[in-house]
């Protein structure tokens, strides 16, 4: 029986052994990635990253095998107390409702369901705010998009609003993010609905993979990929982030889209779409957008018409090119220079090294990040007891591909050979470097169900493997909404504010930690950021502090080699909650770094978390980073005016707004002096 709903194609005999061999050493591998505790590899030397992925990974290795077993008895038992069915209708005959509907229309309408599900996740479960740092800066640099400048303005030195991710340029501050997801955001900003960019994308990239599956798998096999989408949590709690993978993962699936119409339909508009789908893809997240980009095309794109379709791709994706080679050039100097690299160096580049953290990045940690990648999202895709990626092995295993799996396959597998040539993975909401590819693994999941569904073999085998195909994924859809209210977080409090500002232009002093002080001060005179980060790690943050005011007359000692961890002579201390600094106790601190410490201890409020909350279009209000009396001058030189110091100084949490001379005194003993 073909894999999935009639479609394979026939193949010449001497293909067959070469193919079914490579299919099935893949089934292997997936299997070995769910089952075996490969990310048990990932050492010391991989750093705290490597750390926090090995405890991910374990917790879901236990949840999948533990699953596993439970499934398989109970389908087990299922099967031998049920015996046969009576009736032996096709289940697809009973799915007319689902078969009912128009192709397109369908597709559309489960890309709606899709982001009116994303759009609730993001306003009642993220409480319309980012939920990482990547995301607040991301949008602070969209706000500043979306006031008409290019970057953050500065008022001083540029220490005075030097976030985390980002350069100190002629244009401001700016972000390292590339530019078609930061501008999608600016342009939802200016009417205050950033928080719906993500759920969007998720929408399009939904309403897209469904019809291209309903194409390539047929039609029963492709609705179901759509219903699995818009039931998966992993999709959907990471999709209604401000992260770019959700623009990333649209872009892709309009690739599939347009370059399958492409394939049936003469003309140039194909082609310039399937372009321009690259375009947004690559200009979101330009190395996962390339490959799988790629990988899609070279299943699909045959000869002959090759020539002037690939004139027609680049016509599409010229001024995404052009826009992403403009922003290059602009804010990083060079047109194929990408802003992590201009912010952190070589290291965050591609391939095997040691990465900006100073972690060693090799085969084996390539190895146990992709295994910990598959583990997870085997769970966290539908939140299925047994994980679905063991499932969709084992149906690869026993038939062969058919034409429209292949290209599933071919997306799927782009994303994980990417990614493993890239050091930084993640496990926000699951395995974050995966989400582009979800409609693919979906699809060919949905392919297998599509098989079983379509399946009247009362076999003891077939019934057993479409017990334990139903059990899991009704299990998964009973855990979804266990897994999405698991995240809930708070609303943001709103920011205090000076309860009269008609005065003239009001400046708020944000006092964050004093590492983020020396960061900025860094930063702004062009520090790259892995030598911050490894001054930072490795070194007492009073000598850090001297070298930020004093470059030229350095500490003694100071080193910036790319190791990992921090030296054993260091000592954590917590200078309040949640802010902790390393110190080396032979050292004695000045007067200097004593002032800066004892700042710190009524609470720390990082300028990230209050960035993306404010516009720099509101003349009335601006928000910058305190970095004490001395420096603080400057910008108070810059935007007279009155002036507030907000301080996380309150026992609930909420930070308090005192009056500049105030906060001073508070945290600093005065305004005069270092």
């Amino acid at each position: 029986m073909a894999f999935c709903d009639g479609m394979a194609r026939p193949v010449a005999d001497g293909q067959i052994p070469r193919m079914s061999v490579l299919r099935r050493l893949s089934a292997v591998a997936l299997l070995v990635a769910v089952y075996l505790p490969l990310p048990r590899l990932l050492s010391e030397r991989a750093g705290p990253a490597g750390a926090a992925t090995r405890d991910a990974a374990e917790a879901a290795w236990v949840l999948g095998l533990t699953g596993t077993i439970i499934i398989l008895v109970f389908a087990w038992v299922v099967v031998r107390m049920s015996g046969p069915p009576a009736d032996e209708r096709r289940w697809a005959d009973r799915l007319t409702l689902l078969l009912r509907p128009d192709s397109e229309r369908l597709a559309v309408g489960l890309g709606v369901v899709a982001f009116a599900l994303a759009a609730a996740i993001a306003w009642f479960i993220h409480g319309g705010a980012p939920t990482s740092v990547d995301e607040m800066v991301q949008l602070a640099h969209a706000r500043a998009l979306a006031a008409g400048t290019l970057g953050l303005p500065t008022l001083a030195s540029g220490a005075d609003v030097a976030l985390q991710n980002g350069i100190v340029t002629d244009d401001g501050w700016v972000s390292i993010y590339p530019p078609f997801h930061t501008i999608l955001l600016a342009l939802a900003a200016s009417w205050g609905g950033h928080w719906l960019v993500g759920p969007a994308m998720t929408g399009v990239a939904t309403a897209a993979a469904t019809s291209v599956g309903q194409r390539l798998l047929g039609e029963l096999s492709g609705r179901i990929l759509g219903l699995l989408l818009v039931v998966s949590p992993y999709w959907l709690l990471l999709g209604s982030t401000h992260l770019s993978h959700s623009t990333a993962a649209a872009g892709i699936a309009l690739t599939a889209w347009a370059g399958e119409r492409a394939t049936r339909q003469e003309g140039w508009l194909w082609p310039c779409l399937t372009g321009a789908s690259i375009g947004v893809a690559v200009s979101a997240r330009p190395w996962v957008g390339l490959v799988s980009a790629a990988a899609i095309l070279l299943v699909l794109w045959r000869r002959p018409g090759l020539g002037r379709r690939s004139v027609a791709l680049a016509l599409g994706g010229a001024p995404f090119a052009a826009l992403l080679f403009g922003w290059n050039q602009r804010l990083f100097g060079d047109a194929l220079t990408l802003g992590y690299s201009r912010a952190f160096g070589p290291a965050h580049g591609l391939g095997f090294h040691v990465d900006p953290w100073g972690n060693e990045y090799g085969a084996i940690e390539a190895l146990a990040y992709s295994s910990a990648d598959l583990m997870l999202f085997g769970i966290r895709a539908l939140e299925s007891p047994l994980p679905i990626l063991a499932i969709l092995a084992v149906a690869w295993f026993r038939r062969p591909l058919s034409n429209g799996t292949a290209l599933f396959a071919a997306w799927a597998a782009a994303a994980v050979t990417a990614n493993a040539l890239y050091w930084h993975h993640g496990i926000h909401f699951g395995p974050r470097m995966l989400l582009e590819s979800t409609p693919a693994w979906l699809g060919l999941v949905a392919a297998v169900v599509g098989t079983a569904l379509t399946d009247d073999s009362n076999a003891t085998e077939a019934r057993l493997g479409r017990t334990v195909l139903a059990l899991t994924l009704i299990g998964g859809l009973a855990l979804s909404p266990l897994a999405l209210l698991q995240h809930r977080s708070a609303r943001p409090t709103p920011l205090p504010a000076p309860s009269a500002v008609s005065e003239g232009p009001t400046t708020i002093f944000v006092h964050g930690a004093w590492a983020s002080r020396v960061s900025g001060r860094l930063v702004a005179d062009g520090v790259r950021r892995d030598s911050i980060e490894t001054l930072l790690r490795r070194h007492d943050l009073c000598v850090a502090d001297h070298f930020a005011r004093d470059r030229e007359s350095p500490p003694p000692g100071l080193r910036f080699d790319p190791l990992p961890g921090s030296p054993p002579e260091l000592r954590v201390v917590e200078l309040s909650p949640g802010n902790v600094i390393r110190v080396d106790p032979s050292h004695s601190p000045d007067a200097a770094c004593t002032r800066q410490a004892r700042s710190d201890r009524f609470g720390v409020l990082e300028l990230e978390v209050v960035a993306w909350r404010t516009s720099p279009a509101d003349p009335r209000i601006r928000y910058v980073r305190d970095m004490g009396p001395a420096l603080n001058a400057s910008v108070l030189d810059a935007r007279p005016g009155p002036a507030y110091v907000l301080v996380d100084s309150s026992p609930d949490g909420e930070p308090r707004l005192f009056a500049y001379d105030e906060g001073m005194e508070l945290l600093w003993g005065g305004a005069a002096g270092r």
